[in-house]
Order: C-alpha cells, then structure tokens, then sequence
C-alpha cells in the first residue's frame, strides 16, 4: 500500500514539475534533478499517508515547503542557481 502511495505521488509531481515548463532534460545531470525532487516529495506524501494525515492537510504541507522553499531561493537565489547550472 505505501509502494502504490508513493508511486501515485511519484507520477503525480512527475506530471506537475513537466508542465512547469522551461526544464533543460537534455543533460543527464538535469535529468536525475527532474526526478529526485519529485521522488522526495512522494517520500513525504507517502510518509505523511503512513501518520494518516489528511489530503487537504498534505497539501497545506507541500504548500509550506513551497513557501519555505521561496523564500529561501530569494535569499539565497545566486548560490542555488550556480548549483543548479
């Protein structure tokens, strides 16, 4: 049950970070990247089924992340984006 939970989210944030568009999947490095993230964020989602938490508080969740995630690319923008490169 937890394998097809974490698949499920796996395909899910798959399909959400190819339609986020402007990805560069040509390198192998770019590749592992597109689907590392997603892969880490089906860890969390299934872990988070795992507690049974609630959908609607799983995505306030990845919604915090999200922010967190935000404001530290605006504080720390330059270095992510030379890591990224």
């Amino acid at each position: 049950m937890i394998i097809a939970t974490f698949i499920f989210y796996f395909v899910l944030f798959i399909i959400i970070f190819s339609f986020s568009g402007g990805r560069n999947v040509e390198k192998s490095n770019s590749l592992f990247k597109f689907l590392v993230i997603p892969a880490l964020f089906g860890v969390g989602m299934a872990f988070l089924s795992v507690i049974k938490v609630y959908f609607v508080y799983k995505l306030l969740a990845l919604a915090a992340v999200l922010v967190t995630g935000l404001l530290s690319y605006w504080q720390w923008g330059e270095q992510i984006h030379r890591w990224w490169n």
